[in-house]
C-alpha cells in the first residue's frame, strides 16, 4: 500500500486502549500547510481492530456540520492507515471545567446552556444524517475553539440507533441507565448522558461521584432526582426542568429528540430577544483562560459544597478521545440488575485490547 506524503507527523497529542493522536500538518504546494489531527492504530496488526477502525472512518465521512469535529482523509501515514481530522484550536470541556474549579467560579449559567445547545444541534445532526449514537457524550469529547465554536468529537464508540451490545462501553459516570440494564442504546441515552454533563456544568460536581464503578452504575440507577439548584441557586427554574426531564430513568419521559432539548435550551436563551452567540462564548473563554493563566483567585469563590472532591473519577473516564491519554475500557455488567434491587452491582472493567 502506498504512504502519502502529503501528511507530516509533529507529535503526539494523547490516545487510548486502541488509538494513537497526533498532532500533523497537510503539507502542499508552494509552502501550503494546515494543521491537523491525525489518528493511528496502536496495534496496526490486529485485523479486527483495523476492521473497526475502518467502520469508524466510513461512519464519521458522512458527517459535516458546524458542531462537529470533521473527518478529512483516510490514509496510508508513514506506514500505518490513519483517520486525517480537524484540529480545534481551542479547548476541550474538562479544561473549562477545571479552569472555573481552579479560579472557585461556578460557570456562568448562560453560557452553559448555550454550550448545552450547540451539543444538541450536533447530536440531532448526528441522528438525522445518519441514524447513530454517539455513546461517549462527556466532557473530554465536547470542544470548544478559540473562535467560539463548539464542537463534538470522537465518534470511536458511536452505534446505529437501538443496537444491543454484547458489553458495555463507554464512561460510567455518564451512561444512560438502559445502557446498563439492557446494554441497548438510542438517540435517547445521549440525552440522558448530556443531562449529566449539563448538571456538572451548572454546578461543578460531578452528578454520579463514586469511588468504585459499580457504586456509579448503582447511583445512576437508584439516585433521587437530581436538582442543580441545591448546589446553584443561581440556575433558573427553567433551566433546572429542562436538566431534570434529560435525566429522566425512563427514556420515554425524556426528550423525544436532541431538537426538542435544543429548543427548551433556545427559548430560555433567546425568548428575551437577546442571548449568547459565537462571538459571546470567544470573548468568554478569553477572558476565562487569561484570567486562569494569570491565577487570580474570584471576587465570588465558589461554596466548599460545590467544589467538586480531590479523587474525582479520573480513573474511571473511559474514553479514546483526541486529546486525552486515556485507556478505552469496556465495563460489563450483570444483566439481573434492576432499579428496585439494592444489593451492589458487580462489574468487571478491562482495557479493550
Amino acid at each position: 500500500m502506498t504512504t502519502s506524503t502529503k501528511y507530516r507527523i509533529l507529535h503526539e497529542l494523547g490516545g487510548g486502549g486502541m488509538g494513537r493522536i497526533f498532532k500533523g500538518l497537510l503539507v502542499g504546494q508552494a509552502g501550503f500547510q494546515r494543521p491537523v489531527v491525525i489518528k493511528r492504530l496502536r496495534y496496526s496488526s490486529d485485523q479486527n481492530l483495523l476492521r473497526l477502525f475502518v467502520q469508524e472512518a466510513r461512519r464519521y465521512a458522512v458527517l459535516d456540520h458546524e458542531n462537529i469535529g470533521r473527518i478529512f482523509d483516510f490514509e496510508n501515514v508513514a506506514g500505518e492507515m490513519s483517520i486525517i481530522m480537524e484540529y480545534i484550536d481551542g479547548w476541550s470541556l474538562v479544561d473549562y471545567l477545571e479552569a472555573h474549579r481552579r479560579l472557585g467560579r461556578i460557570p456562568d449559567v448562560e453560557m452553559t446552556v448555550f454550550i448545552v445547545s450547540r451539543i444538541c444541534r450536533a447530536l440531532q445532526y448526528v441522528f438525522e444524517r445518519a441514524a447513530m449514537v454517539h455513546r461517549d457524550v462527556s466532557p473530554s469529547n465536547v470542544m470548544m475553539s478559540r473562535e467560539g465554536t463548539v464542537k463534538l468529537i470522537d465518534f470511536g464508540i458511536a452505534t446505529r440507533c437501538g443496537t444491543k451490545d454484547v458489553h458495555l462501553t463507554g464512561k460510567p459516570a455518564y451512561m444512560a441507565p438502559e445502557m446498563i440494564l439492557e446494554r441497548r442504546v438510542d438517540h435517547r441515552s445521549d440525552i440522558f448522558s448530556l443531562g449529566v454533563v449539563f448538571y456538572e456544568m451548572l454546578t461543578l460536581s460531578r452528578l454520579f461521584q463514586a469511588p468504585r464503578a459499580d457504586d456509579t452504575l448503582a447511583r445512576i440507577l437508584d439516585d433521587e432526582q437530581a436538582s442543580p439548584r441545591r448546589l446553584n441557586p443561581a440556575v433558573p427554574e427553567a433551566v433546572e426542568a429542562i436538566v431534570q426531564r434529560a435525566l429522566m430513568r425512563d427514556p420515554d419521559e425524556r426528550y423525544v429528540s436532541a431538537a426538542e432539548m435544543g429548543v427548551a435550551c433556545e427559548h430560555h436563551l433567546y425568548d428575551k430577544g437577546y442571548g449568547p452567540t459565537n462571538l459571546t462564548l470567544k470573548q468568554h473563554l478569553g477572558r476565562l483562560f487569561a484570567v486562569d493563566a494569570a491565577v487570580i483567585p474570584d471576587e465570588n469563590p465558589t461554596p466548599a459544597a460545590v467544589r467538586a472532591p480531590e479523587n474525582e473519577m479520573g480513573k474511571m473516564k473511559i474514553n479514546m478521545g483526541l486529546y486525552h491519554d486515556q485507556a478505552a475500557v469496556v465495563t460489563q455488567i450483570s444483566r439481573d440488575r434492576r432499579p428496585q434491587c439494592a444489593r451492589r452491582i458487580r462489574v468487571r472493567s478491562r482495557i479493550a485490547e
